[in-house]
């Protein structure tokens, strides 16, 4: 009987090692990082381009994201053809993780002297083979297909293979370059539709150089006439990256300098979104054991307070370490991009908001939230309530088969310190579920008050900054204390402009426009010319 019991025991755990083989799941880290000339020796205009404290400078940036599982760098020197696999792995890549990365056979075909390259952690996944899909242009690195395959535990005795297929670009830089970009990654995207036939797990990486998501480049890869094989932007932000940058702020990944600090790199400050990570639906929607994980998509070093400065420039940038800051300033004009991807054999996550969120953008509110089971949707729900018990609907929102992150902005004004925001997800099954309630605070709890031109002529324009919908008087004050103008005006939520000629009959001097509400008094001096 022992013995029976024995072998039962031996089944058992054969059984749930064969499960557990099966049943698996992996978090794994990519980003993409243009490093901005590595490798080129100094000149006497450039003379820190070739500065040998920018491995250490790479260094501490990989260190401080844990060593991601791949790492594409561009834009580095393509000789000797060993600086990837043998300088670059060798003094930095094996550095932070020894003998953890292997290199893929990246090519250049097209003669360009600045390459790109691919490392992954060898203990996670398998390197199949390097192809060149474009490299008719001498002025761009060759654009080259990586394959590589997941090391999961039911390889073996499965051999049920996860395929993963990195592609890496540089495309060609400048404002007037848009119809080489276009040439460019039509001549990419016309390899894949030749070669390419079913769905799979596809990522494109690298420095687009991309102005808006309407260029042509940054179109015939999101907008293909094969859908197969249509890439996704995974925060889903799309629009004039270059033409409105405020609108973007945590997602502008060039420049991190606002003056040449040696190298002869950008110094255009943080006014562009050109580095991008990008998936196929397969990733997106996790159809091929590989998903991308909402919200961690990170352009790394952003803060979003920067737009149109240097990184470094105030307020401080906190959200890196001091350290990782300093090393991404003077690395490369460029910051990386990182998002993580689920590889799991298991069931589906359950349903769920990942994320909610609430902030200020353009002084009104901007909702986002993301979800794990958003192919089982119906529709989602945005309310909105006054108190925290009683809300209203805003808005239904049916969701995309491409996309589990969304935005909304109410345009409604707010008068109220506080307002209550949550989302409803309703499921095709009928039943519904709520996020948590998120609130906002009226942060623009200063009313600003701007004169300009001053000294003042005939004509006063006065730009005024509210933080609610009130009533306010406007007074204009002489040096003696006299009120010579008093009226009463509408103030909305956001920026008000006040104009008036009135002031042509007062006489040349000092006055004090003063302008109340029920909250605050704002005085201005201003002088009548």
């Amino acid at each position: 009987m022992k013995y029976f019991s024995f072998f039962i025991a031996i089944l058992f755990a054969l059984i749930n090692g064969i499960k557990a083989q099966n049943n698996f799941s992996d978090t794994v880290s990519l980003i993409t990082y243009n490093l901005n000339n590595f490798g080129f020796a100094s000149t006497k205009s450039c003379p820190l381009e070739g500065s040998p404290l920018k491995p250490g400078y790479i260094r501490t940036i990989l260190k401080y994201l844990n060593a991601p599982d791949i790492v594409s760098f561009q834009k580095f020197n393509g000789t000797p053809k060993t600086l990837a696999s043998d300088s670059i792995k060798r003094t930095i890549m094996d550095s932070i993780c020894l003998n953890c990365y292997g290199v893929v056979d990246f090519t250049n075909n097209s003669g360009y002297k600045k390459v790109n390259t691919l490392y992954y952690k060898n203990s996670k996944f398998g390197y199949l083979g390097t192809v060149s899909i474009y490299s008719a242009d001498n002025n761009i690195s060759d654009i080259n297909l990586h394959k590589l395959y997941y090391k999961s535990p039911s390889l073996v005795t499965n051999h049920d293979t996860i395929y993963l297929n990195v592609i890496v670009v540089h495309d060609e830089s400048g404002a007037s370059s848009a119809s080489k970009r276009a040439t460019e990654l039509s001549g990419a995207m016309s390899w894949m539709s030749a070669n390419v036939k079913t769905a799979g797990n596809f990522v494109f990486m690298g420095d687009f150089n991309t102005q808006s998501s309407t260029e042509a480049c940054f179109q015939i890869l999101t907008n293909p006439k094969d859908s197969i094989l249509r890439f996704y932007d995974p925060p889903n932000q799309l629009g004039n990256w270059s033409g409105s940058p405020t609108s973007f702020a945590k997602y502008l990944t060039q420049s991190t300098r606002s003056t040449d600090i040696g190298d002869c790199a950008s110094n255009n400050t943080m006014l562009a979104r050109f580095d991008h990570i990008l998936c196929t639906n397969p990733i997106m929607q996790g159809t091929q054991s590989i998903k991308y994980i909402p919200g961690t998509f990170n352009v790394v070093g952003q803060d979003g307070l920067h737009t149109g400065k240097a990184l470094i420039d105030a307020p401080t940038n906190v959200s890196v370490p001091p350290d990782v800051l300093s090393a991404l300033y003077n690395m490369s004009e460029h910051l990386p991009v990182q998002l993580k991807l689920l590889i799991s054999k298991q069931n589906p996550l359950p349903i769920g908001f990942i994320v909610t969120d609430v902030s200020w953008l353009n002084n009104k509110p901007y909702i986002q939230w993301q979800n794990n089971s958003n192919m089982a949707t119906a529709n989602y729900t945005i309310e909105k309530s006054k108190d925290g018990n009683n809300f209203q609907k805003l808005e239904t929102i049916v969701p995309t088969n491409y996309s589990n992150s969304y935005t909304y902005i109410d345009n409604a004004q707010m008068d109220e310190e506080i307002i209550y925001y949550r989302i409803k997800q309703v499921l095709k099954d009928g039943s519904s579920v709520y996020s948590k309630t998120i609130t906002l605070k009226n942060t623009i709890l200063k009313m600003t008050v701007a004169i300009n031109p001053n000294p003042v002529k005939n004509k006063l324009t006065v730009t005024i900054g509210n933080s609610s919908n009130t009533q306010a008087t406007v007074q204009i004050i002489n040096a003696c204390g006299q009120t010579c103008i008093s009226q009463k005006t509408q103030l909305h939520l956001g920026n008000n402009t006040l104009s008036t000629n009135s002031i042509e009959h007062l006489a040349k001097g000092m006055y004090v426009l003063k302008i109340q509400t029920n909250k605050e008094l704002v005085s201005k001096v201003f002088i009548k010319e």
